[in-house]
């Protein structure tokens, strides 16, 4: 029975329920699994309530964040050039993932065939080539790519973006077995960079836990809402998520009938002062179509009772070009979508027709199409005709198991 081993040190966001899945999904393709994440205890415990009959084929050991040299430790100021600090960050997670594996391996008597970061970025670097990669890291591996930006955004000097300087170098590695994104629109581009490696598309699911009803928010936003129709800004509220452009469009959307709900913690450090000092203003003293609950949603069931709570769901992302699960979400929920006209999200909101698409920051035209699909959904939704089923059989645990099966055959 050959091993994999799946290795993430971050367990925030979507972390924890891709590591699950993907920890069950290998299990019930008959592969032993070795766990590496901030949380063995409370994944050994998911594992046994939803895969008893592999238990035996698991393991489980800790994962956290490197440490990271500190710029104290140079005497020279060239050290704190972004790209090279990047590098010996990046250089922090392979050796830390290279000791944890080599420690991991003795207590259990074995190497794993593979290791599977479930977030590669952190792995890749421009000016890092695969040849020290691989002498810190010795083993088959292979990774899934969340934000290849360069793929979708011209970059700066990018035609001398080549050999070290090619932030995918690290991938012409020979112990790269393959690489998966989540970003269909590009995996042409990543194929051509490396040649017959396989690029594999894995869908960007989401966690169908049935709605927490009983989740203590649901009945204020209910009594706040008081029957009009709820937009919702859902999950972390940060910069890029758009929410300096939903509140303008609160604003000047005070005489419809609409309510506005952010829900979700707050990152503060992606705000400017004047920005931050706005938001909190607001949540202190909202109007009578918002609604603020800047805290952390504590598990997908509740996440799952926002969602269905809703009328639509904003994903108006700001300089965002890659995937996002709340497409999923709102597929699974049948809800209808305004998002950002560009990239990733865009081009699969048109695909599938799963709402409406507009210029990022773009406040008229946000108001506008929330009025149009809001009219559409009261007199004319068959006319919208939304493919929510093919989106969610694209993006399903099913087509997961598929992908593995790929990224599994190149070993």
């Amino acid at each position: 029975m050959k091993a994999i081993a799946l290795f993430d040190s971050c367990w925030d966001g979507h972390h924890p329920t891709y590591f699950r899945f993907f920890t069950r999904t290998l299990l019930e393709l008959g592969y032993q699994v070795v766990a590496f994440c901030p949380e063995p205890k409370k994944l050994h415990e998911w594992v046994s309530s939803h895969c008893p009959n592999q238990i035996e084929q698991f393991y489980t050991f800790t994962a956290q964040e490197p440490e990271i040299p500190s710029t104290s430790l140079f005497d020279t100021s060239f050290y704190s050039i972004s790209p090279l600090r990047r590098v010996i960050t990046t250089l922090a997670y392979w050796k830390y993932a290279a000791e944890a594996l080599q420690n991991a391996s003795l207590k259990i008597g074995f190497t794993p065939d593979l290791v599977f970061f479930p977030w590669i970025d952190s792995y890749l670097s421009p000016l890092l080539t695969h040849h020290l990669v691989n002498k810190i890291f010795p083993y088959n591996w292979s990774g899934l790519y969340f934000r290849p930006l360069h793929l979708r955004v011209k970059q700066r000097l990018s035609f001398v973006r080549l050999g070290p300087l090619n932030p995918d170098a690290v991938l012409k590695s020979s112990y790269c077995r393959s690489i998966a994104l989540l970003d269909e629109g590009v995996a042409d581009k990543l194929q051509n960079k490396l040649n017959k490696k396989p690029v594999v598309v894995f869908p960007d699911f989401a966690d169908q836990s049935p709605p927490d009803t009983n989740y203590s928010i649901i009945q204020q936003i209910r009594e706040k809402a008081k029957g009009r129709k709820i937009i919702g800004s859902l999950g972390s509220q940060s910069k890029r998520k758009g929410i300096l452009t939903l509140l303008k469009v609160a604003e000047q959307s005070i005489a419809e009938d609409w309510f506005f709900i952010f829900v979700g913690s707050l990152t503060e450090y992606a705000f400017l002062p004047e920005e931050l000092m706005q938001i909190r203003h607001l949540a202190q003293s909202p109007p009578h179509n918002c609604f603020f609950h800047f805290q952390h949603i504590p598990d997908e069931a509740q996440f799952n009772a926002l969602v269905k709570e809703c009328d639509v769901l904003s994903v108006v992302y700001e300089n965002f070009p890659y995937s996002s699960n709340m497409l999923a979400k709102a597929a699974i929920f049948k809800k209808m979508v305004i998002a950002s006209e560009n990239f990733c999200i865009g081009e699969r909101v048109r695909k599938f027709r799963l709402g409406l698409t507009i210029a990022e920051s773009n406040v008229r035209q946000y108001v506008e199409a929330l009025r149009c699909l809001f009219n559409l959904k009261k007199a004319n939704f068959h006319l919208i005709k939304p493919d929510f089923e093919g989106y969610c059989h694209l993006h399903s645990l099913e087509q997961v198991t598929l992908s593995f099966q790929k990224i599994l055959a190149a070993i």
